[in-house]
């Protein structure tokens, strides 16, 4: 209308994601946004949208354009508003300050973001609507933090049957299909997925060649004491290529060697990545281990071996082993401190300051497990000492606990205990046996 006001201008953004209901698709959003722009008399003059997009981010190419066109873009058209369904249609940002920066920046520009589903929002409840805005996004983050943890756990059970919750196969084995009745479809190719829900997904071993380089790997380096570089070089000259189709290099024979699958367990949550986050490896105790889950390529006494060599090898290992004796040699204090609490002060010092306890790594010699420990000289003034075994690999830390005789060590104030031992029945202790024999020795100790 000439002389007349000008009409208000809006920019759309509609966005639907792979786990969005239908009812957010692209189209309905298009229809809702379309009709409340009419109700207010407000001209639509672009439109963005983002399909099969997660809203975790801020990279999505229709939100990017959004702003790097239009919002921030001097050039374009005039306009007053970016019109939005609702904010889980924004984004659901785990951090809701994202979500108010990005708000911001419109703002900033002179664009007004509306929520359609609210409405603009009335002058006189400002605060109101401030706080509204503040819970939908807090909503928005909490829905995607509910839905990752109901595929965290679904994949969690998958795990627990021995199936694959996602990846690739190892080197030597591959991918293979079964139905809903838990019946062989046949192997998958690289790329290839399920593509019903209820189907499954395990390991089996490779048919080209490649189970049997593993088997090598394992065989030349535990029984030959072959150095992993020299393994590499070998398989490297004989034209052998690794997982990548690339040559062989030192690390990538010991991810061969320190790869748990190839025993036929099935290893889950090794590592956390959710919900767009940084990835950051989780503790062993939080790993789910499924046994026999598939045809084992190694036997576990072979792959045991192979950890207790590349333990002494690799030097970030034994560190890791002294920073988990260092742990347990704190916790052992901190529980023995709350045993003798009703000591005094200097009597709980004297008693946990020459506390005889062995702390000692479990290690593996043809596939039987050795417990050596060691004593100082100032120990063998005591009958027996606590010693407390300690596994490199297992869920638990401690992997035991023994009463032992001093008289039982011998030169060098060394012993080793093999589980094929008939006496180390006599030797071990549980959790009530241990703490009667901790305080039994603090009482003894003078102050």
């Amino acid at each position: 209308m000439f002389g007349g006001a000008t009409r208000r201008k809006a920019v759309a953004y509609y966005r639907h994601s792979a786990e969005d209901k239908q009812e957010n698709s692209v189209p309905l959003q298009r229809e809702q946004t379309q009709a409340f722009a009419d109700k207010h008399d407000i001209e639509i003059i672009h439109e963005e949208s983002d399909e099969g997009k997660s809203g975790l981010s801020a990279s999505r190419p229709g939100f990017e354009r959004l702003f790097d066109e239009w919002v921030l873009h001097e050039s374009a058209e005039q306009f007053d508003y970016v019109f939005v369904l609702d904010w889980t249609r924004w984004g659901r940002w785990q951090d809701t300050d994202e979500a108010a920066y990005w708000t911001f920046i419109c703002k900033k520009h002179g664009k007004q973001v509306v929520y359609i589903k609210v409405g603009f929002p009335e002058e006189e409840h400002k605060l109101l609507s401030s706080l509204e805005t503040s819970i939908g996004r807090y909503m928005a983050a909490e829905y995607s933090r509910q839905l990752s943890d109901k595929v965290w756990y679904g994949s969690i059970k998958v795990s627990e049957q021995g199936f694959s919750a996602g990846g690739t196969a190892p080197y030597g084995y591959n991918r293979v299909l079964f139905d809903e009745h838990k019946q062989r479809i046949g192997v998958l190719k690289p790329g290839e997925h399920k593509v019903i829900a209820n189907q499954r997904v395990t390991f089996e071993p490779a048919t080209d060649g490649t189970q049997d380089i593993v088997k090598e790997i394992f065989t030349t380096f535990v029984s030959k004491w072959i150095h992993p570089r020299d393994i590499a070089d070998s398989l490297n000259e004989r034209d052998i290529l690794s997982a990548t189709g690339r040559k062989w290099d030192t690390s990538k024979v010991i991810r061969v060697l320190s790869n748990e699958t190839y025993t036929g367990t099935r290893v889950y949550n090794k590592t956390w990545k959710r919900l767009k986050q940084k990835q950051h490896k989780n503790p062993a105790e939080e790993w789910v281990r499924t046994l026999d889950a598939f045809e084992a390529l190694v036997d576990s006494r072979t792959f045991e071996a192979a950890q207790e060599r590349l333990y002494w090898l690799i030097p970030s290992r034994w560190r890791y082993g002294m920073r988990k004796i260092t742990r347990t040699q704190i916790a052992m204090r901190d529980y023995t401190a709350q045993l003798i609490r009703h000591y005094g002060e200097d009597e709980r010092y004297a008693a946990l300051k020459q506390l005889p306890v062995s702390y000692g790594l479990t290690y593996y010699r043809a596939g039987v497990a050795q417990r050596c420990f060691r004593i100082t000289e100032d120990m063998r003034r005591y009958k027996n000492v606590i010693g407390v075994s300690i596994s490199m690999f297992a869920k638990d830390t401690v992997d035991a606990v023994f009463s032992l005789p001093t008289e039982k060590f011998g030169v060098g104030d060394f012993l080793v205990l093999p589980d094929s031992d008939k006496s180390l029945a006599n030797y071990l202790l549980d959790d009530d046996m241990t703490a009667r024999e901790l305080i039994s020795i603090c009482d003894a100790i003078p102050s």
